[in-house]
This record gives C-alpha cells, sequence and structure tokens, in this order.
C-alpha cells in the first residue's frame, strides 16, 4: 500500500462497494464535518462598502481549493511530463478547503487573544490548531479525528515548527486590556504547530528520509 495513503486509525477500511478513491473519502470527511460548517461563522475580511455579504473563512476556503484544482489543470497542460509529479486533484481540493478550520472568529486578533489567554498552556496558533482538529478533535473517529490520509495532513501542515523551537521563552506581564491585545505584536502566535501534536507529526513524517525529517523540527 501507498504509505501516503495510509490512515491512522486501524479501522480505516474502505467500506464494501465504496467507490471512492482515498482522496475523495478524505474530501468528503471535510465538507461534512462541524469544523468545515462552522467556518460560514467566520470572517475572512470585512469590507467597508456596503453590502449585505461579506467573505467568510467558508467562502475564502472554497476559493482557495478551486484555485488549487485549477493550478494542477495548468501545471499538467504546461508541463504534461510532470503529470505523474503532481499531487491528485481531490487531495489538493481537500487541503485547500481544510486549511484554515483552527483558526478563531476575529481573524488575528482572535489568535492573538486565545495566544494571550492560554500562554500558560502551551499558546494557541491557528494552523497548529487545524491540525489537532483533523487528527483529535472531529468525532468521525474515537481517537483520531476524520483519521485523514497521511499525504493530506502533510498538505494542511503548512509550517513544520514546533511552537516551543519558536516561541519567547520568557513571557511578557500579561496585563493588557483587551483594547489593546487585538494590537499587540507580543501575542501574535508563530506560524507552527502545537507541540502537543508531536506524535501526529512523527506519523505523517514517517516515510520520509532522516535528513528531511530535520527539516520539521
Amino acid at each position: 500500500m501507498d504509505p501516503w495513503k495510509e490512515r491512522r486509525a486501524p479501522s480505516g477500511v474502505q467500506r464494501k462497494d465504496d467507490h471512492r478513491e482515498d482522496y475523495e473519502r478524505d474530501r468528503a470527511r471535510v465538507i461534512h464535518s462541524s469544523a468545515f460548517r462552522r467556518l460560514q461563522a467566520k470572517t475572512q475580511i470585512l469590507g467597508v462598502l456596503d453590502g449585505d455579504f461579506h467573505r467568510t473563512r467558508l467562502t475564502h476556503s472554497m476559493e482557495v481549493a478551486q484555485i488549487g484544482r485549477g493550478l494542477v489543470l495548468n501545471f499538467v497542460k504546461r508541463y504534461p511530463e510532470l503529470k505523474d509529479l503532481l499531487p491528485r486533484l481531490e487531495q489538493i481540493e481537500t487541503t485547500g478547503l481544510a486549511h484554515d478550520l483552527g483558526h478563531p472568529p476575529f481573524g488575528h486578533g482572535g489568535e492573538s487573544a486565545l495566544n494571550y489567554a492560554m500562554a500558560n498552556y502551551g499558546g494557541f496558533e491557528g494552523n497548529g490548531q487545524t491540525l489537532r482538529i483533523l487528527t483529535k478533535l472531529e468525532s468521525h473517529t474515537p481517537e483520531h479525528g476524520l483519521d485523514l490520509t497521511r499525504r493530506t495532513l502533510l498538505g494542511v501542515l503548512k509550517y513544520p515548527v514546533p511552537y516551543s523551537r519558536l516561541y519567547r521563552k520568557t513571557l511578557p506581564v500579561a496585563d493588557l486590556t483587551y483594547e489593546k491585545l487585538n494590537f499587540q505584536q507580543t501575542w501574535q502566535p508563530p506560524k507552527c504547530y502545537l507541540d502537543t501534536e508531536q506524535d501526529v507529526l512523527n506519523w505523517i513524517l514517517f516515510p520520509l528520509s532522516a535528513s528531511d525529517k530535520k527539516n520539521f523540527c
């Protein structure tokens, strides 16, 4: 079996008569997840012009998935000799749909506020929370979240550095008002994965060579 199509859950066996390919199943699990539906209530960009509708994290994620699909098709057309090296369209779409699942309401201000609140408990970072949602918090499986393929999780990872390696060891005094907190560079988290997800990262990187794994820690 292709190691990049493996899943963590031991019962991750395709249902009888299920016609879907592995990455199609990944996409379906993301689309039907509660975390994906919650994106409709999180604003991506709040414009100042008149209008009844604003871009949400949900519409943004759909746009990212479509653009990713278009890029792959463009590469296939322009460089057909590279076709076998390119990812499957379903895998790229799934990565785009899932890439913002862990981001909180109120944009980067909300992310800074949560990082401030969780400073003594490992901090908070939206991309790291995305990985946690996909691999632990969603209820599709008892212990492994949506139980997506290894390749899809690698695509969602984005920033291959642990929180503890990037964040300062001595935290500033936490006496900021909420008004100031939103604009404080001090509490903006680094782009990373959370240290609590190290076991997941080790599993994702298992097929890589030792030299490649060193770039993810």
